[in-house]
């Protein structure tokens, strides 16, 4: 059975990124880069979770369900 050249050549593109993420993944940033005090505060654009005070606030019961009007 023979591989086609465009095959061989995305399996072996393949192997070598799999290789360089586990490599560079090693690597860590330094304290001078994660404790600056002008960085990006990701959690304003990205909601990771919600507090637990607000999905309290937010559920909704199923009796309180939203009425559609035809």
């Amino acid at each position: 059975m023979s591989m086609s050249f465009l095959t061989g050549f995305l399996g072996i593109v393949g192997i070598v990124s799999f290789v360089a993420f586990f490599f560079l993944m090693r690597f860590k940033a330094s304290s001078k880069q994660t404790d600056r005090s002008n960085r990006i505060k990701w959690s304003s654009y990205i909601p990771y979770r919600q507090s637990s005070t607000e999905s309290k606030r937010t559920r909704k019961s199923p009796d309180q369900d939203a009425d559609f009007k035809n």
